[in-house]
């Protein structure tokens, strides 16, 4: 009988360490993450509140999150989540700087009241054309009904739309139930891309003299000797910091998940770790590494009030992104690894200002050679997958020795892509002068496969001579809807 009660008291004890678990380590992080990514798919993008809950935080019924409580406040633009009445953490929206994560309803109170002002971009809108004669439109209007597809009885695929620019106009797009071509839509990394743009604008106007010199980051410099010190631009851009970080999205103890959703300081919990390895060493992607540039960005940018409007000046007004949003952490430091928001035409046009070597309406915006630098390999990369916070190949397209597979379907060499949790992804084709964003909410990578629709787009649009890219207009005009998509 004795074994018998041990076995019952060994349950007990193991019962009673799952709930303390829960309660103090797991509970917190599902509670941040449902009422942030609940407040920014009501608020930010304009989706229902059920969709919101039932799609972008529970699509494949996840047993933790399943176990929060959420709350949506319409009326003061908020949403509150909680485990059981506990650990209850908010998400509030603030025009200009969509939603972010707070601990108390007094912390709520001061972020409201610490909301700048800030002058609107003046939407203008891409223009639309028809497809070129010499792309097929049956074979094209296949390819984007495979992509709305769902070939299950149960979604996983969950594409909510897919914009093609050609010669830089709409020629073909798609949207799912409830999404227009004016809805915002999460990049979650490709974030990043945007980032690189920004530090593209930073040095085309001389607030950056040179990448290879250390990013300006105060806690670094602030101690004698600190290696992290030398840290430079070009080390964080093509993620060869050498710092310490786990980028693991399925273990909520993780850096990347608690830099996100726990820490109140995003850009201070990337900042605060150690070094690993000697910087620009070795190759190891990771989140932290661009919020450190946000740090940098706000060093270098004096007031806090220029920091927030430095993403709207240098490159969302050029390009009249007015649909685009940069979420902040609750310190006020933009999180330049996963939350911009933007309509999928608005996404596009930062494809096509690469597409165009960071000209845009015949105005330079990025410096000359930023497009090569952010689309070439650092010398020292074995893989050659990744560039300057852009990829230069998808992932999985390698062996291990680093030569290319030949048993998944070839791309064009020149295409290059911003790619995003949930499989958002933005690819530039520069020899089909084309440019494609696909948002979703994929959480099974097999639901999805990015490489077989580059792919096939690629064989459509056929090779551009040699006459260059037209410029996209941004003129504001408006134009009648797309033609052949």
């Amino acid at each position: 009988m004795q074994w018998i009660k041990a076995i019952f008291i060994g349950l007990i004890l193991i019962g009673l360490s799952v709930l303390a678990v829960f309660f103090i380590w797991l509970a917190p992080v599902g509670a941040a993450y449902s009422a942030k990514v609940m407040c920014s798919a009501i608020f930010v993008n304009g989706l229902t509140s059920t969709r919101a809950r039932e799609i972008d935080v529970l699509a494949d019924n996840n047993p933790l999150l399943s176990l929060i409580t959420t709350n949506v406040d319409l009326r003061n633009q908020a949403v509150s989540a909680h485990a059981f009445g506990f650990r209850k953490r908010f998400a509030i929206y603030r025009p200009n700087l969509g939603c972010t994560l707070a601990d108390s309803p007094e912390h709520i109170a001061q972020l409201r009241n610490s909301t700048p002002v800030m002058t609107p971009v003046e939407p203008r809108p891409l223009l639309t054309t028809s497809l070129p004669a010499d792309v097929d439109r049956r074979v094209l209007n296949s390819i984007l009904f495979d992509a709305m597809d769902e070939p299950g009885l149960r979604p996983e695929r969950r594409t909510r739309a897919v914009v093609i620019l050609h010669d830089g106009k709409v020629v073909a797009e798609r949207y799912a139930a409830g999404i227009t071509a004016e809805t915002p839509l999460p990049g979650w990394s490709m974030t990043k891309s945007v980032f690189n743009a920004i530090l593209g604008r930073m040095r085309f106007e001389g607030m950056i003299s040179d990448l290879q010199e250390p990013v300006l980051i105060n806690e670094w410099q602030a101690e004698p000797g600190d290696p992290r010190a030398t840290i430079n631009y070009d080390e964080l851009l093509r993620m060869r910091s050498g710092l310490e970080f786990d980028e693991s999205y399925a273990n909520p103890l993780s850096d990347v998940v608690q830099m996100l959703f726990i820490e109140p300081a995003a850009a201070g919990f990337a900042v605060s770790k150690p070094l690993e390895n000697t910087p620009g060493s070795e190759f190891s992607y990771n989140s932290g590494a661009s919020n450190i540039l946000s740090a940098a960005i706000r060093n270098l940018s004096g007031s806090r009030s220029t920091y927030l409007s430095r993403p709207t000046e240098l490159l969302f007004r050029p390009l009249g992104m007015s649909s685009a949003v940069i979420e902040t952490d609750p310190d006020g430091y933009f999180v330049a690894s996963s939350f911009m928001h933007a309509s999928a035409r608005d996404w596009a046009k930062i494809g096509q200002l690469f597409l165009q070597d960071g000209v845009w309406n015949g105005e330079r915006l990025l410096p000359e050679g930023w497009v090569g630098y952010s689309t070439s390999p650092a010398a020292e990369d074995p893989n050659g997958l990744y560039g300057a916070h852009w990829w230069i190949d998808l992932p999985g397209s390698r062996n291990e020795d680093g030569s290319p597979r030949t048993d998944v379907p070839p791309l064009p060499e020149d295409a290059f892509f911003a790619l995003g949790h949930d499989g958002q992804s933005l690819t530039v084709i520069p020899s089909r002068n084309v440019v494609v964003v696909r948002f979703g909410v994929t959480r099974n990578r097999d639901a999805f496969d990015l490489r077989k629709f580059i792919a096939d787009l690629s064989t459509v649009f056929p090779e551009k001579s040699d006459r260059q890219a037209s410029p996209a207009d941004s003129s504001g005009n408006t134009t009648a809807e797309v033609n052949g998509g």
